[in-house]
C-alpha cells in the first residue's frame, strides 16, 4: 500500500469540485449503481454528515460516509429501544487498490471517526459477499435482522442483507436485545 493521505470532512465543507472525484470513485466501485450518481452528486440516498477519504496523489482511492441517526433495535420483541448509531455507507475502495490493505485502513479510520463522534455504535448493511471482510475488521453481524427503511424512491423496503454493528469503543453487549452472531456464525 502506498502512502495515503486521510481526511475526515464535514459535508458542509465540501464544494462541487470536491464531489466530482468522489462521484467518479463511487461509480468505479459500484458500476451497477453508477446511474444513481446523478451529475456531481456523490451520494445515492441520504447525504452523509461526514466523509472519510483516502487520497493517493490527490485522487480519492477510498471513501466512507457517516451519518448519525437513531435506529429502533429489535422491535419484533416489544417496542424496541432507540439506539444512536453512526450509520456507515458508501464504503468504497478503488478497484485498482483492492487486496492492498486500503479497505482495512479505511475501516480503521471509520472506527476512529465513530469513536470521535462519541456514538455508541457503528452500523452498516452490506452484501453477503463482503460480510467476511467486515467481520475481519471487527464488525459483528446482527442475527436474524431485517432492516426496514425508506429507499431512494421513497418506498418502504425491507433489506435482508447482513446488518453489522461495531461497538465504537464500548462493550458490544450494550447493543439492545437483538441476537448477535459470533465470528463462527453462532449466536452470542
Amino acid at each position: 500500500m502506498t502512502e495515503l493521505h486521510w481526511s475526515v470532512s464535514w459535508e458542509t465543507d465540501l464544494d462541487d469540485a470536491d464531489h466530482a472525484p468522489l462521484t467518479a470513485l463511487l461509480a468505479r466501485a459500484y458500476p451497477g449503481e453508477a446511474h444513481r450518481l446523478v451529475g456531481e452528486r456523490s451520494w445515492t440516498g441520504a447525504r452523509p454528515e461526514l466523509r472519510v477519504v483516502a487520497r493517493d496523489g490527490g485522487a480519492p482511492v477510498a471513501h466512507a460516509g457517516i451519518i448519525r441517526r437513531f435506529l429502533r433495535a429489535d422491535p419484533q420483541h416489544g417496542p424496541g429501544r432507540d439506539v444512536l448509531v453512526g450509520h456507515v455507507g458508501l464504503v468504497a475502495v478503488d478497484p485498482d487498490q483492492h487486496r492492498g490493505g486500503v479497505g482495512r485502513a479505511l475501516m480503521a479510520q471509520v472506527v476512529d471517526t465513530l469513536v470521535g463522534l462519541d456514538v455508541p455504535f457503528g452500523f452498516l448493511t452490506c452484501g453477503p459477499d463482503v460480510e467476511g471482510f467486515y467481520r475481519a475488521v471487527g464488525w459483528t453481524r446482527l442475527a436474524d435482522v431485517a432492516v426496514r427503511m425508506v429507499d431512494i424512491d421513497d418506498r418502504v423496503v425491507t433489506d435482508h442483507d447482513p446488518a453489522m454493528v461495531h461497538p465504537a469503543g464500548r462493550p458490544l453487549t450494550d447493543w439492545p436485545a437483538a441476537r448477535l452472531l459470533a465470528q463462527d456464525g453462532r449466536g452470542i
